[in-house]
């Protein structure tokens, strides 16, 4: 088991040295996850060595222990709560369990940034959620750099029902488990094929009723739909959202690409300097020079893009079913009658063709584990806490909250009530969820369809699964998402380079979205500068990493699907 005093060892000494990001590590004493109150003594903590059944730790333990964690706050619980340790579900843990759970949450739009400050002050919390995607190098350099601990023998002794899992759906180590066989965390799982997607593009019902359009399926008929927004709507932002939904896989797909990396025909491609890239680029310049595209897309954030949806100066955008359509509708609702909103294909060139970057989860989503890292001293607590999310009482608690309170049980059937559903006080259904469950965020449990079902209630939401996942089929068989890890050195190798072409092909694109530069002209110059920074370079070692991914699991060349929820039943 890793102790705090490792992060003081000669050999992480001289890692430290080298980077500015773990320097701080050595002069702050860390806050040891399960520890117990003052004068406590540890709860059942056994050696690592020990039997499956010489190591159980009971719940709830006997003294209080403490955990801390880095998670952040989605913006729609922020209207009841600003801190998770408020929310009712965090009060019924720390009843049952004998817990007590400290939130840290990064401010919205700041997370790198706070995440870097987190790990130069010195004051790492016991768990970290999340893909460590802000960490240069990822979870296993973090892991070489003393954060993070290797939990995989570990988890068989104190978390057995996650065991059991990972033994009935083996399938699920792929994104579970590095390529080295280590395990820094316990996952984020959706049970059911049925609540894999739930993004996608929706846009003014009301507003194509009136002006007698259908909506959308093609590059060119969204384009016929926004101009008619914007000169007989006098919308002044007809499409909304961010750069990054527009640059996202939601318009990109149309030309058969993303603007990162993917697979096709087993190579690596980066989209960025495809040649269909380009003419993508060229048609959002085109949108954006006659006012389709809210001008204030490199600006806007949660609050000006739902001021704009609300207050009639947009027509549409993107988001999720429930917290885009689920929030929207029930806001809409008094205030306009005539609102409505509905949910719209990812666009292709030609009618027929499919997306084959649709946003698709699999069972696994990595952006919700809980990553446990050396400040913890007690890794049997800490694992037994986790465990609990994988246990059928946890499960129903993490995704149902509290019987008699937010839900009752009806035929068998977890039904949510009014207090979450209908809220008197008129907070919506997402705010209420995150108030008494995980369900309608992430976390360390399997997801439940039934909570989505509830969830997606409304008829707009239902709708806008059917039209988002009419291609799901064909865009799992095209397995074009890129898979694959680099390994510490191929990240060091890399990194600077990528941060270099990202920096430049960001500035290069909202110069052309902007009309500062001129797409066709620059073109060349664009892609052999890109070529300068190394993008070869990378793409030779992104074709290693996905190598050997695929050698190691050959199986993610057909991917199945399979229902986890299954494993409560048997």
């Amino acid at each position: 088991m890793l102790k705090r005093n490792q992060l003081k060892s000669k050999k992480l000494f001289t890692k430290l040295a080298t980077g500015f990001l773990l320097l701080a590590l050595l002069s702050s004493a860390l806050t040891g996850c399960g520890g117990e109150e003052k004068g406590a003594e540890p709860a059942n903590s056994t050696n690592s060595n020990s039997t499956a059944a010489d190591t159980a730790v009971t719940l709830p333990f006997k003294e209080t222990v403490t955990f801390r964690v880095w998670d952040p706050l989605m913006s729609t619980a922020l209207p009841i709560m600003k801190n998770y340790a408020e929310s009712e579900l965090n009060k019924e843990l720390e009843r049952r369990l004998n817990v007590r759970i400290e939130y840290i949450h990064p401010t919205e739009g700041s997370a790198k940034e706070q995440f870097n400050l987190m790990l130069t002050s010195g004051d790492i919390p016991d768990f970290i959620v999340g893909t460590f995607g802000d960490y240069p190098g990822g979870r296993e350099k973090a892991f070489e750099d003393g954060i993070l601990i290797d939990i995989k023998n570990e988890i068989p002794k104190y978390a057995p029902d996650l065991a059991k899992i990972y033994e009935a759906y083996p399938d699920l180590l792929m994104d579970v488990e590095t390529e080295e066989g280590r395990q820094f965390g316990v996952p984020f799982l959706k049970g059911d094929e049925s609540i894999y997607t739930f993004f996608g593009g929706f846009l003014r019902k009301d507003w194509l009723t009136e002006l007698g359009l259908e909506v959308p399926e093609t590059i060119d008929e969204l384009y016929t739909v926004l101009k008619a927004f914007k000169e007989q709507k006098g919308a002044t932002a007809p499409f909304t959202g961010t750069v990054g939904n527009i640059k996202g896989m939601y318009f990109t797909g149309a030309w058969g690409i993303n603007q990162d990396y993917f697979i096709e025909d087993g190579k690596v491609v980066y989209g960025s300097i495809d040649p269909r890239f380009k003419e993508y680029t060229k048609t959002m310049v085109k949108w954006y020079k006659e006012g389709l595209l809210d001008p204030e897309l490199a600006t806007n954030n949660t609050k000006t893009i739902d001021a704009k949806i609300t207050g009639n100066q947009a027509g549409a955008t993107v988001g999720n079913t429930g917290s885009g359509l689920g929030k929207y509708l029930p806001l809409m609702k008094n205030k306009d009658p005539e609102f409505d909103l509905v949910a719209m294909p990812y666009p292709v060139l030609n009618k027929g063709d499919f997306n084959p970057f649709m946003a698709k989860d699999g069972p696994t989503v990595n952006n919700g584990a809980w990553n446990i890292t050396t400040a913890c001293e007690n890794l049997p607590e800490a694992l037994a806490f986790l465990n609990y999310g994988y246990t059928k009482e946890g499960s129903m608690l993490y995704n149902f909250g509290i019987e008699g309170v937010s839900y009752t049980m009806e035929d068998g059937y977890p039904k949510y009530t009014d207090l979450v559903t209908n809220n008197p006080n008129g907070q919506p259904i997402a705010t209420m969820g995150q108030y008494y469950t995980r369900a309608f965020k992430d976390g360390p449990f399997v997801q439940d369809k039934r909570y989505f079902e509830q969830y997606m209630a409304l008829p707009q939401q239902q709708e806008s699964l059917k039209t988002w996942t009419k291609y799901a089929k064909q865009v799992t068989q095209a397995n074009k998402n890129y898979r694959g890890t680099l390994t510490p050195d191929e990240v060091s190798q890399t990194t600077t380079k990528q941060n270099e072409i990202n920096t430049y092909k960001d500035e290069m694109f909202l110069k052309w979205l902007m009309g500062k530069e001129d797409v066709d002209a620059t073109w060349d110059k664009y892609v052999e500068q890109i070529q300068r920074l190394g993008i070869d370079d990378i793409i030779q070692v992104r074709q290693a990493a996905y190598d050997r991914f695929i050698e190691k699991f050959p199986q993610a060349l057909n991917p199945k699907s399979f229902n986890i929820s299954d494993i409560f039943e048997k």
